[in-house]
C-alpha cells in the first residue's frame, strides 16, 4: 500500500501581533493582581509574541462578551484563516488538484457552527459535490493527529484521490473573568492559528512540497524545498484515563473553560519513552535514529521534560521552542506550525526521519513518524 505524502502545507494566523510583555503590562497585570506569581507565570511561559483575533488589551476592556459573540468571532476568523490555507495548498498543487480532492478533514476545539466551516470553504473553492467531509471538534491540542489519521484512512481506501486536512483554532475568544493561577497559565500560553495540508499517495511526486507561513494581512513568507514531500509512515495513540482530571475543556455560560494541571509535564515525562518506542518499533527504529522532533509545546516544562527523557539536543527542540515563542500554544494547529518550521528552517535531508507528537485531554498522547 502506498504511503501518504505531504504535497503542500500552509499556515495562517490573525493579523494582530500581541507582544507578551505588553499584554501583561496593559491588561493581565490588573486582571491577575490578586495572583502572587502572575508576572512570573507570564515571563516563564516561553511566549514572546502571539497572533490573536481578539487582542486582550482591547477586546475585553469593556467586559466579557457572551458566548454568541465569541462563536461568531470564531467562525469569522476560522474562515479567514481557512481561505488563506486552503487557497494556498491548492495553488501550490497546480492545475488538476482541485478536481482530485475527494476528502476534506478539519478540526477545531474553540468553536462550533452549522453548517460547519468546511462546507463553506468547499463551496467557495468549488470543490466536488461528492466531497467527503469530516469536521472533528472538541479533541484539544492533539486533534491534528485525528485529522491526519482520518486522511490516511481516506487515502488508503481511495489512493487516486487527494485529501485536504487541517485545523483552525481561535483561542483568544475564550478569556474568562477567573482570577486564578491556573487561568493565568492558560492566558499566558494560548494563541490563534490555522494550518492546512494537501496529502496524496507517494506516487504523487509530480507536485513539489511547498510550505508557507502566511497571515490574513499577506505578510507571510515561505519556501518550497524543490522535491517530493515527506511521507507519513505511521501513527501511534495512547490514552491514560487515570489522568482524566489533568486537562479539561468545557463550555460554560460565558465562554469555554480550560483546566490544566501543573502535573501534566510529570505525567508525560513518565510515559514518553515507552510511548515513542511503540511508535518506532514497527519500523525498526529507535529514538536515536530520529533526526527531527516536533514536541507540542503545551508549555515550556513539557518541552524540557520530554527533551530530557528522550535525550534530545537543543537543536532538536528548537522548532518547538521557536513556535512557542512566536505563536504561543495554538492548540491543534501547533504541531503543523512546528512541521512547517522544520521544513523551512531545519531543511531535512532525504532519508531523515521526524517524530511529531501532541497531547490532549484524556490524557491522550498522539504521534506520527515522518520520513523526508
Amino acid at each position: 500500500m502506498s504511503a501518504a505524502r505531504l504535497l503542500a502545507l500552509r499556515t495562517a494566523a490573525p493579523p494582530t501581533a500581541v507582544p507578551q510583555q505588553s499584554a501583561y503590562d496593559e491588561h493581565y497585570r490588573a486582571m491577575f493582581r490578586t495572583v502572587p506569581r502572575a508576572e512570573e507565570i507570564f515571563r516563564g511561559s516561553g511566549v514572546h509574541t502571539r497572533r490573536m483575533a481578539w487582542d486582550p488589551r482591547t477586546a475585553y476592556a469593556g467586559g466579557y462578551p457572551p458566548i454568541k459573540a465569541r462563536m461568531e468571532a470564531w467562525q469569522e476568523h476560522f474562515l479567514a484563516m481557512g481561505r488563506r490555507t486552503v487557497g494556498g495548498v491548492l495553488e501550490a498543487a497546480g492545475p488538476g488538484a482541485r478536481e482530485r480532492v475527494g476528502s476534506f478533514v478539519v478540526a477545531s476545539c474553540t468553536g462550533y457552527a452549522g453548517p460547519t466551516p468546511d462546507i463553506v470553504l468547499a463551496e467557495e473553492f468549488g470543490l466536488r459535490q461528492d466531497l467527503r467531509r469530516t469536521f472533528i471538534g472538541h479533541m484539544g491540542c492533539n486533534a491534528a493527529f485525528n485529522v491526519l489519521k482520518t486522511a490516511l484512512d481516506a487515502l488508503a481506501a481511495r489512493p487516486g484521490e487527494l485529501v485536504l486536512a487541517g485545523t483552525g483554532e481561535v483561542c483568544s475568544v475564550h478569556q474568562r473573568p477567573e482570577h486564578t493561577a491556573e487561568q493565568a497559565v492558560v492566558n499566558a500560553l494560548f494563541g490563534d492559528a490555522g494550518a492546512m495540508m494537501l496529502l496524496g499517495t507517494d506516487t504523487d511526486t509530480d507536485t513539489d512540497t511547498d510550505t508557507d507561513t502566511d497571515t490574513d494581512t499577506d505578510t507571510g513568507t515561505g519556501t518550497g524545498d524543490g522535491g517530493p514531500g515527506p511521507v507519513f509512515l505511521g501513527t501511534h495513540t495512547e490514552t491514560h484515563p487515570e489522568t482524566l482530571h489533568a486537562m479539561s475543556w468545557h463550555i460554560e455560560d460565558s465562554a469555554f473553560r480550560m483546566t490544566l494541571s501543573p502535573y501534566v509535564p510529570f505525567y508525560l515525562a513518565e510515559s514518553i519513552e515507552p510511548f515513542v518506542k511503540r511508535l518506532l518499533a514497527p519500523h525498526g527504529l529507535e529514538a536515536g535514529d530520529i533526526t527531527h522532533w516536533g514536541v507540542h509545546p503545551g508549555g515550556p516544562k513539557i518541552i524540557d521534560f520530554v527533551g530530557e527523557r528522550l535525550a534530545l539536543t537543543p537543536a532538536q527542540l528548537a522548532p518547538s521552542r521557536a513556535v512557542l515563542a512566536g505563536h504561543g500554544n495554538c492548540s491543534s494547529a501547533t504541531i503543523l506550525l512546528i512541521l512547517d518550521h522544520i521544513l523551512r528552517e531545519s531543511r531535512p535531508r532525504p532519508g531523515e526521519h521526524a517524530v511529531l507528537m501532541a497531547f490532549g485531554p484524556g490524557l491522550t498522547m498522539e504521534s506520527a513518524l515522518v520520513r523526508f
